[in-house]
């Protein structure tokens, strides 16, 4: 039964929705203090994380996020619109998307053929589907909120994406994702287009929900305040660790000499039960050709550690598990430890197994991120849960890639203004989570 202060709160939800007006607004004349949001859902099949976008299309479009893409992009074979623009090879607008082909076919023109075009890369992180496609602006709608309810809905003009063919979006979830949207580091990023338009902080903080089933999550665009109903703000819970930037570029498509776009952190240590995992440390630095280091991703499912890494943690994990009367049992591909989870304690945070630190500079002090059972186990199968990581291989590109399962529920807001990652430990410690109850 849900508390006396859970009804309140869906009643002034409710209340709040009921007194909204939703006419479409002028974006320079956002309030003060206010945000851009997009709700986000969790594809239980896939693992896969989507916000629905709503340009000019026959329905909504549901579109994956990709922390480190450099583009949005959308399936255009189904597009109809009579306000959407190409842009031109060669215009400024080509070369503020770092576009570098011109492209052409040989159909009768239409969103996403056409000639004498504007080339910019669309990339599928799944199938690794790499294709210059064509690129387009129109006006999509998005919903303002202050942090606590939804204020009104505004069009973007001019929002640019690449218009992609059909053969690009298989791997994605379901009849309905047609498009990825990318939150890099780069001019026509969903943060970029969002952040310049309402002249908003570039800044952005996802809730990532660990299931769709009991609500959804939530990608602010401006800043704070965050708030995660019953629990409230989550802003003041927020530790901070500086982004790395890798002089190396890691993206599909790049130039000699360009830095990622994508983000890093400077991981120092991994602890079990605040033991030290011994490994060569070196590998959670850059070498000169940017191999190394840690970053964090929503398109992995689950954190990728280097061979020697990962053998040092299962190793490590195990001992600790066994320690607690943890019984192992037989591993479940892709996972190298697993165990009965009726032997593990329950927790309001998952199951009582061994925690795991990511342990990071500060502000002049050391922080660390917390990985308890519900960020750090899977079940996999009744009554068997597994270490939640997967062994990337003797030469990944990446040391540890940190994948969307470790960042479910928990507040993360990346600052490019400061160059600054914060994150919370796991929400449900507060009594809530992403996957709350929100009618934006």
């Amino acid at each position: 039964m849900a508390s006396s202060q859970q009804t309140l709160t869906g009643t002034l939800f409710i209340f709040s929705l009921l007194t909204i007006s939703y006419a479409a607004t002028d974006p320079s004349k956002l309030p003060p203090n206010t945000k851009i949001h997009f709700p986000i859902r969790k594809n239980l099949t896939t693992l896969q994380y989507y916000i629905s976008f709503d340009p000019v299309f026959p329905t909504f479009v549901d579109a994956v996020i990709d922390l480190g893409a450099q583009y949005v992009w959308f399936d255009c074979t189904s597009y109809v619109s009579s306000t959407y623009k190409r842009a031109s090879c060669g215009s400024n607008r080509c070369k503020n998307a770092l576009g570098s082909v011109c492209v052409g076919c040989n159909s009768a023109p239409r969103p996403g053929c056409s000639n004498n075009t504007c080339g910019v890369f669309a990339y599928n992180p799944y199938t690794e589907y790499l294709t210059a496609q064509e690129l387009g602006e129109d006006t999509i709608s998005v919903s303002s909120t202050d942090g606590y309810s939804v204020l009104a809905d505004y069009e973007v003009p001019k929002f640019q994406f690449s218009c992609a063919g059909s053969e690009i979006v298989q791997g994605l979830p379901g009849d309905h994702t047609k498009g990825l949207v990318g939150l890099a580091r780069t001019p026509v990023s969903l943060l970029s287009q969002i952040s310049s338009a309402f002249n908003l902080a570039k800044k952005f903080a996802l809730c990532i929900p660990s299931s769709s089933e009991n609500g959804l999550g939530d990608l602010f665009i401006g800043g704070g305040p965050y708030f995660m109903p019953p629990s409230g703000d989550q802003s003041s819970s927020l530790v901070r660790t500086p982004l790395i930037t890798n002089p190396v570029s890691t993206g599909p498509v790049s130039s000699e000499g360009d830095a990622s776009d994508e983000y890093f952190i400077g991981v120092k240590d991994i602890e079990i039960n605040g033991k030290r995992v011994a490994f060569d440390s070196s590998l959670l630095s850059f070498d000169k050709n940017g191999v190394g280091g840690t970053k964090i991703s929503t398109v992995t499912p689950y954190t990728t550690l280097h061979s020697v890494i990962y053998k040092r943690v299962v190793k490590d994990f195990v001992k600790a598990a066994a320690a607690l009367k943890i019984k192992r049992v037989k591993s479940v591909a892709p996972f190298g430890a697993c165990f009965d989870s009726k032997t593990a304690p329950k927790t309001v945070t998952g199951p009582g197994v061994p925690d795991i630190d990511l342990v990071m500079e500060g502000n002049m002090v050391l922080v660390r991120l917390r990985l308890s059972g519900s960020n750090s186990m899977v079940e996999v199968k009744k009554d068997v849960i597994c270490l939640a990581f997967v062994d990337g291989g003797a030469e990944p590109r990446t040391s540890i890639v940190l994948g969307g399962h470790q960042l479910e529920d928990r507040l993360i807001e990346v600052d490019l203004t400061t160059s600054i990652l914060g994150f919370t430990q796991s929400l449900l410690l507060s009594n809530t989570s992403c996957s709350h109850y929100r009618l934006f």
